[in-house]
């Protein structure tokens, strides 16, 4: 830990040249309350918060700002929520934002109504784009790296999102937490209760909140009764492959709704680096969700990091469990990934 705030020291007197300082502040902001103190606050001011309503593929929506305490143009990022009722109030998504702002980008958070309210949503590609589209047409990002992060479903939502639209499908890096690759396993994850790892399937028990609202989701996106009818029964298969199998045969119009939020339809024209980092112990989407993007054929980049210690833009219970002096190697590898980041994000 005491590693951790050197660098911040010596590389973040000027976080916004400084892609070390740039990361180093991002996570001394995100983990203060790991770490028991605002270390951030000594090295970066506080930024600059603001609400809009802007309309993007004719969908209004609340979108929340963070611009950092220093100068007129910056680079920008645009983060997703994971699908939380709470919306922009989520309180961990507004210290990531602030932690970012803090490291010197401006932050773009839209309360997505898809995402809030936790359903599939056929326009969701064309609302994340036009939002990015938005914050990259601004005076003050002119000129600057632009990306986007996204969170749990929202990440998987994103990246899908990305295979399809111009705009962030020109974006300079894609960062997720906790995603999901393929809505087919996810939702056969979700179900089975058990994941493919190492070349089996193992036990994997989702949080209460994905059980209780995933499949219903999916189940209200059907178009009509027997669809619904026929979802039901792949999610009633039982064994992982057996859901699997009934969800891959479902009929085109049922496979239309799920195919446009999977990532794994478009994988191969996601052209920005792709960053992702995923809990191993993560109860919202299972590891193997990331395993399986890792493996499949994409030209751009892609870096996976496996930390215990972050969940959905969060410090996991278990790192809380474990302490700051236990989890402080953990935010050491997360700091080689983050400098990374930051070198593609400005």
């Amino acid at each position: 830990m005491l590693v951790l705030v050197a660098i911040a020291i010596v590389l973040a007197w000027r976080p916004f040249i400084q892609p070390a300082g740039r990361g180093a502040v991002v996570l001394l902001d995100l983990f203060s309350g790991l770490i028991g103190v605002d270390l951030a606050g000594l090295v970066s001011p506080m930024p600059r918060e603001v609400e809009t309503r802007e309309t993007f593929a004719g969908t209004e929506m609340r979108i929340s700002w963070w611009r950092p305490g220093w100068g007129d143009g910056h680079p920008a990022m645009m983060v997703v929520n994971g699908a939380t009722p709470l919306g922009n109030d989520n309180t961990a998504t507004r210290q990531l934002g602030r932690a970012l702002a803090r490291g010197g980008f401006l932050v773009m958070l839209p309360e997505f109504p898809f995402l809030k309210a936790g359903t599939f949503e056929p326009g969701a590609a064309r609302e994340l784009d036009a939002a990015f589209a938005y914050m990259r047409s601004l005076p003050e990002t002119a000129g600057h790296p632009a990306g986007a992060f996204g969170s749990s479903v929202g990440g998987g939502a994103l990246l899908a999102a990305a295979g399809r639209e111009p705009a962030l499908r020109s974006a300079d890096h894609l960062i997720v937490l906790g995603a999901y690759f393929d809505l087919d396993t996810y939702l056969a994850s979700v179900a089975a209760r058990a994941q493919p790892r190492g070349g089996a399937v193992v036990p994997w028990e989702a949080s209460d909140e994905v059980r209780t609202r995933l499949p219903p989701a999916a189940l209200d996106a059907m178009p009509g009764d027997d669809a619904r009818t026929l979802l039901q029964a792949a999610l009633d298969a039982g064994a992982y492959d057996a859901v699997l199998g009934r969800l891959r045969a479902l009929p085109p119009s049922a496979r239309a709704v799920i195919d446009a939020l999977s990532p794994a339809r478009v994988w191969a024209t996601v052209a920005p680096p792709v960053f992702w980092i995923h809990d191993p112990d993560d109860a919202y989407e299972p590891l193997a969700e990331a395993e399986q993007a890792e493996v499949a054929t994409r030209v751009g980049a892609f870096r996976l990091v496996v930390p215990r210690i972050v969940q959905h833009a969060e410090v996991s219970p278990e790192a809380r469990r474990r302490g700051p002096l236990a989890a402080a190697g953990e935010l050491l590898g997360l700091l080689g990934f983050a400098i990374e980041v930051m070198r593609r994000a400005g």
